[in-house]
Order: structure tokens, then C-alpha cells, then sequence
């Protein structure tokens, strides 16, 4: 009688044990009547000796780590534009000039206090982005309209003048005479005074307004110059 190969049988067992591990890890562990694990002291669950790695039954062995998702990295925040400034929009500044301060009463010739103030003008307008000078001459209204309008004129002309002698764009200057129209004090107003008195009470309406077109706040520091 012969008898199988030894080797072979021993393999065949084993794949048995093998798949009845696979099939119940419940032959590694120590249960009660009940078939509930029995636990040591520590709360762990008691093994047998057929107990092998990768074997589980109920909670007695922790459930393998699940790798946590990769949450795709939040996208960075767009940079924050701010918007563009508007241009600067350009203003008309009137400067208030006495000519009395300019000139003598009735007279072309620049006193040297007059040409101060010029001067300090002529500064505050170089500063700035300007792209207009307008002079306009007052007078007083003694004299005969035609006279008062050429004198303020003329002393208008000498105003600008003065200002491109000092830098000033003389294309970008224009003149113009008033007389004595709108004059804030009128011959009523100074009435009964004498010939000196009354150029005195007379001399607000002796006066050149300087309006500057431009974009620089420079030349608007001030609306008055004496």
C-alpha cells in the first residue's frame, strides 16, 4: 500500500489552517460562552496559540489607519488693484493785486514794493502746472471812461510784462482793461472829500485780478497778494 507524499500533505493542511483563519479570526482569540472575547485586566482581548497577525474579531484589534484626503491647497487671494487716481482737474486761481501797491496814482512806472509782490507771484505761479495767466485792470472812476480803460490796459500789459521777465510763459498770458466798470466804491460813496481824500477812499477800486489756470495747489495757497 503505498502512501501519499509527505511534503504534500503538509502543504494541503496549511492552506486549510490558512483559509480557516481567513474565514474565522474568532480560532485566535478566547471567548466566553457567549462567543464575546475575554478580556485581560488591561481591556485587551486574549489571544490563542493559533493567533496570527492580520487576524480580527470584534474590537480586539485597532482598525488600520485610513490616510486622511489631501485637501487641495487653498488658491491665494487675488492681489488687491487699487484703482487709478483721477487726473488732477485744473482750477482757476484769482490773485488780488492793489495797484496802488504796483504803481504811483495815475502812473506806468513799477514802484520797487510792486515789484516784490510780482516777484512772490511769479514764484508761487512757476510752482505750479499752469496753463493760463488772465490780467485784468481796474481803475477808479475818476477820469472819463476811454482814459480809465486804457490806463487799467496798459497797467495790465505792464503786469505781464514784469511776470515772463521773470519766467513766465508770455504765450500763456493775456491782458485785458476793465475801467471803471464794476467798481466797488463809487463817486457817491466818496462824496464832499477833497482831491486827496478822495483818490484815498477811491483806491479799492485801483486793483488787477490774476487768475491762474492750473493743476498744482501751489499757486492756490493764497487769493491775495499785496
Amino acid at each position: 500500500m503505498q502512501f501519499p507524499n509527505r511534503t504534500f500533505v503538509a502543504t494541503a493542511l496549511l492552506a486549510l489552517s490558512c483559509a480557516a483563519h481567513a474565514a474565522d479570526d474568532i480560532s485566535g482569540y478566547v471567548v466566553d460562552g457567549s462567543r464575546h472575547p475575554v478580556r485581560s485586566g488591561y481591556g485587551e482581548c486574549v489571544h490563542t496559540r493559533e493567533w496570527q497577525p492580520g487576524m480580527r474579531f470584534a474590537d480586539c484589534e485597532p482598525q488600520p489607519q485610513v490616510a486622511a484626503p489631501q485637501l487641495a491647497p487653498k488658491p491665494e487671494p487675488a492681489p488687491v488693484v487699487e484703482a487709478p487716481k483721477p487726473a488732477p482737474v485744473p482750477q482757476a486761481v484769482p490773485f488780488r493785486l492793489s495797484l496802488d501797491s504796483l504803481f504811483d496814482y495815475d502812473s506806468m512806472a513799477l514802484k520797487p514794493e510792486g515789484r516784490e509782490a510780482l516777484d512772490r507771484l511769479a514764484s508761487r505761479i512757476a510752482r505750479a502746472d499752469y496753463q493760463s495767466v488772465t490780467i485784468t485792470g481796474h481803475a477808479d472812476p475818476l477820469g472819463t471812461p476811454s482814459y480809465n480803460r486804457a490806463l487799467s490796459e496798459r497797467r495790465a500789459q505792464a503786469i505781464a510784462d514784469y511776470l515772463a521777465g521773470r519766467g513766465i510763459d508770455a504765450g500763456k498770458i493775456s491782458v485785458a482793461g476793465a475801467g471803471s466798470e464794476g467798481a466797488t466804491v463809487t463817486l457817491a460813496d466818496c462824496k464832499a472829500r477833497r482831491r486827496a481824500a478822495l483818490i484815498e477812499c477811491l483806491q479799492p477800486d485801483r486793483h488787477a485780478e490774476v487768475t491762474v489756470t492750473g493743476t498744482v495747489q501751489q499757486a492756490a495757497s493764497t487769493g491775495e497778494t499785496k
